[in-house]
């Protein structure tokens, strides 16, 4: 299959947001002015029963792939009046997607505990109902309901309660906002279905943490939900800093894919461990603005390609659900995070198996002679073919540093033994903040993607003028 070689357009950008999301968006020149009138038109009225509603809020601002919109979310501020003591009822169905996962999250938008996320597979389906992501059941199994809670982390869990996850009620930085936020991800959602529908259809209850049968007000509105984020964001900057670089090597073009360190980071979808000496479960590379980069997947992990489900479909122990390469860059004309996905199900393998990508530069731009040369050479060695964005300025252009590549895997089995999760986390022994400052071989020999650490499975790449590309590549 031909990839797909620029995102899909969005029609429904900040669906659901409200006037004071839209104030401060455009304060930080998130969205440009003309969409301010359309995110106010959306707003809902402050909810006056115990229905809350998810804001969808845009994949983009999550810096995640396109296929993965929208992200649900709800936030509140538990000093709050009317906030303190509620728990929320989450009924729904299971989504049509390769994975699903409850998170939430602190004032500092980082993952308190193990407690506070909740993936699909663990979810217990409602009596009589299946769970699709669990292996051996039927992927479209019907029904294919659940219940899950969010429990606020200051009240005890009632005895036998199942699919709990907490939600703090305490700011991690003393003196910070009590400020909350729960999120619901699916990433990529199977053909013929919609993640913004399953979203809509989902219901939130609020109810009393201390009689769970007792309904009450739902204290949480949609209005700011995307501003919360924000500020959020800044809040975690100011005590964790700003990714300021990636580390690569100081001489030579070889590029490195290495753990990115979970306090460089805001609003991950998994608990890896405490902020200060844990990684994410993604690796990540510099793929610089000016030059060609060249990487190389050198075997792809058996997935779950939903492209090809059908009635008789039965969920396997995947080694891994999902994965993909992502570059993360700003773009002039919304200011909001743009994603440019190579999703591997959507990609070309070369003849041996491996998924090469080709990332063109975009400061300066090859020319249009050129970049035919570079397609058609692609073409003929079955690579695939990226154009990068040039970067936007901004404020918040400085929280990524240009040519941030990311390479995400989800839904990883606990039987694979070979996942990004197994190349070593420079910031379990280190201060994650040298992270980015590391250039010597033995760094490299280390924490980098190789076959010691992923087996067959590896990634690497190399970064070349245009010159180098055409005599290393032409055949």
């Amino acid at each position: 299959m031909r990839i797909h070689l620029t995102p899909r357009k969005r029609g429904r950008r900040l669906a659901g947001a409200a006037v004071a999301m839209s104030a401060l968006a455009m304060m930080l020149g998130l969205i440009p002015s003309a969409s301010a009138h359309t995110v106010a038109r959306a707003a809902p009225a402050a909810p006056t029963s115990s229905r809350c509603l998810f804001a969808p809020t845009p994949a983009q601002f999550w810096v995640l792939d396109p296929a993965a919109t929208p992200v649900g979310l709800i936030h509140g501020n538990y000093n709050r009046r009317g906030e303190k003591g509620v728990a929320y009822k989450v009924t729904g169905q299971f989504t049509h997607s390769t994975t699903m996962v409850f998170t939430s999250y602190n004032n500092l938008e980082n993952i308190v505990g193990p407690g506070y996320s909740l993936n699909d597979a663990k979810i217990i389906p409602d009596p009589g109902s299946v769970n699709p992501f669990v292996p051996g059941t039927r992927v479209e199994g019907t029904p294919r309901n659940f219940t899950a809670w969010f429990w606020p982390d200051d009240t005890p869990v009632p005895a036998g309660l199942q699919n709990v996850v907490l939600y703090p009620t305490k700011p991690e930085n003393p003196g910070g906002t009590a400020r909350w936020t729960m999120t619901l991800r699916m990433y990529k959602t199977q053909p013929g279905f919609s993640a913004l529908a399953a979203l809509r259809a989902m219901k939130i209850t609020a109810v009393s943490a201390a009689n769970p049968s007792t309904a009450v007000r739902c204290p949480l509105t949609v209005a700011g939900t995307l501003a919360s984020q924000i500020a959020a964001l800044f809040a975690h900057k100011s005590v964790y800093g700003t990714i300021n670089k990636i580390p690569e090597p100081a001489t030579g073009n070889k590029l490195y894919f290495t753990r990115f360190p979970t306090a460089l980071g805001a609003g991950l979808d998994g608990y890896p461990g405490p902020v200060v000496n844990s990684c994410a479960q993604y690796l990540t590379t510099h793929t610089p603005l000016n030059m060609i980069s060249v990487t190389d997947l050198h075997k792809v992990a058996p997935y779950f390609n939903n492209d090809l489900v059908t009635p008789a479909s039965v969920m396997k122990d995947y080694p891994i659900r999902y994965q993909s390469f992502t570059i993360s860059l700003f773009t002039t004309n919304t200011r909001l995070y743009k994603s440019v996905s190579v999703n591997t199900d959507n990609a070309v393998y070369t003849s041996d198996g491996s998924f090469v990508t080709v990332w063109l530069p975009s400061d300066p731009k090859l020319s249009t002679s050129q970049i035919a040369q570079v397609r058609n050479i692609a073409a003929a060695n079955n690579f695939n073919v990226i154009q990068l964005a040039p970067p936007a300025k901004g404020p918040l252009s400085k929280q990524i540093p240009d040519g941030w590549l990311v390479w995400r895997q989800k839904g990883i089995s606990s039987s694979f033994p070979f996942s990004n999760t197994n190349v070593p986390c420079w910031a379990t022994n280190h201060n994650y903040k040298t992270w980015g400052d590391q250039t010597s071989p033995a760094f490299f020999a280390k924490y980098a993607s190789n076959p010691r650490n992923m087996g067959p499975y590896y990634g690497d790449g190399v970064k070349l003028n245009f010159a180098q590309f055409i005599s290393r590549y032409s055949k």
